[in-house]
């Protein structure tokens, strides 16, 4: 039985996670990045009087010309919102509150043209 399980835990670290990346905001203030797909992404909540949470992400280009793009968002309890940047549509980011936590993650996804 230990031999199955060693196998398997050995066998899990080889095969590549389906999720890239992912944050976790559990703190106001607290400021994470996640450098998945062709963007860095920089983000931290504010904690509103009225409960919300306001999640500000800064999307930058790993070129030395890349300009940061910010998005901004109100949160509130089981929110979830999920979006691609235009400057790289291959990757989906979602960003959900559970309670006093924000998650962020970024997961790759199959694209193709319409013309392909």
């Amino acid at each position: 039985m230990k031999t199955i399980m060693a196998a398997a835990a050995a066998t899990m670290m080889l095969v590549p996670s389906a999720f890239a990346g992912e944050i976790a905001l559990k703190a106001p203030m607290q400021a994470q990045s996640l450098h998945e797909g062709a963007l860095d992404l920089v983000a931290y909540r504010r904690d509103l009087a009225e409960g919300g949470f306001e999640v500000t992400a800064a999307f930058r280009a790993r070129t030395p010309s890349g300009e940061p793009q910010v998005v901004k968002m109100l949160l509130a309890d089981q929110d979830r919102v999920q979006f691609s940047m235009p400057q790289d549509l291959r990757t989906v980011y979602t960003f959900a509150r559970a309670a006093d936590q924000v998650t962020i993650s970024a997961e790759p996804v199959a694209f193709s043209l319409a013309s392909q």
